[in-house]
């Protein structure tokens, strides 16, 4: 009986004992979770604010190194070929078969990145200037220039160039564009009383706008030539058979 009770008891310690062990095994792993979770917390703390600091030198790395934008300033045009032939010919203007229209659109200029330093206060001051194979029957400026649709800094004065013609585009010296129907040469309608610039924008695009309709360059806007039968152009406009005055 006695060895039977000493028995029961060696194995009731024995339990106890290997309950108690186990419980503390689960506090120690416990205690080692709940560590190693503070000892984390604690670099991830300490490693935020360095992630931060290495994103921000690369951040402002790749700023330094980006290319900087380059602001596009007008096309400054100074070896234009003045002894190129003409296109617009009078005498042959009309024969030419009518080339099909691009969808195109005028698209105004509205940067000022540029600084005129040639004026022209009235617009026959600059008539003055112009070749009498420029002036379309005598009425209209249609100044050839083999250069692509879009504004022109050409010799210190702005243009806008269309369909291979150079337009004046000031902002500030007065003029007019008459929107003239190429197959019958008769205006179209008169955009006057406004800067270069305001006329040609309202010309053009009325211009495209039937342009697109007929499905031809038929209209084109022309600066009209003004003559003075006192000043001395070196040229007799009774040479040009073809011309006519309205």
């Amino acid at each position: 009986m006695k060895k039977t009770f000493i028995l029961i008891l060696l194995i009731i310690v024995t339990f106890t004992t290997n309950s108690f062990a186990q419980q503390l095994k689960k506090i120690e792993e416990n205690e080692t979770e709940v560590e190693e979770k503070k000892i984390k917390e604690v670099e991830k703390k300490t490693e935020q604010p360095k992630m931060k600091e290495v994103q921000k030198k690369e951040k402002q790395e790749m700023i330094r190194t980006k290319p900087k934008k380059v602001s596009k300033k007008p096309r400054n045009i100074s070896n234009y070929n003045y002894n190129k032939p003409a296109q617009t010919t009078t005498t042959k203007i009309n024969k030419s078969k009518l080339q099909k229209v691009k969808r195109t659109k005028h698209k105004p200029y509205t940067k000022k990145d540029f600084t005129q330093n040639v004026f022209y206060h009235k617009p026959i001051k600059y008539h003055y200037t112009i070749p009498p194979r420029y002036i379309y029957r005598g009425i209209w400026i249609r100044y050839y220039f083999v250069f692509d649709n879009g504004f022109y800094f050409f010799n210190g004065y702005p243009y806008f160039v269309y369909h291979n013609h150079l337009h004046r585009y000031s902002y500030t010296d007065p003029g007019s564009y008459d929107l003239v129907d190429s197959v019958t040469d008769k205006v179209y309608a008169t955009f006057y009383g406004f800067s270069l610039k305001q006329s040609y924008d309202r010309c053009a695009q009325l211009r495209d706008r039937l342009n697109r309709e007929e499905g031809f360059y038929r209209y084109f806007c022309a600066e009209r030539f003004e003559y003075d039968s006192d000043y001395n152009y070196g040229w007799d406009p009774d040479d040009y058979s073809d011309w006519y005055w309205d």
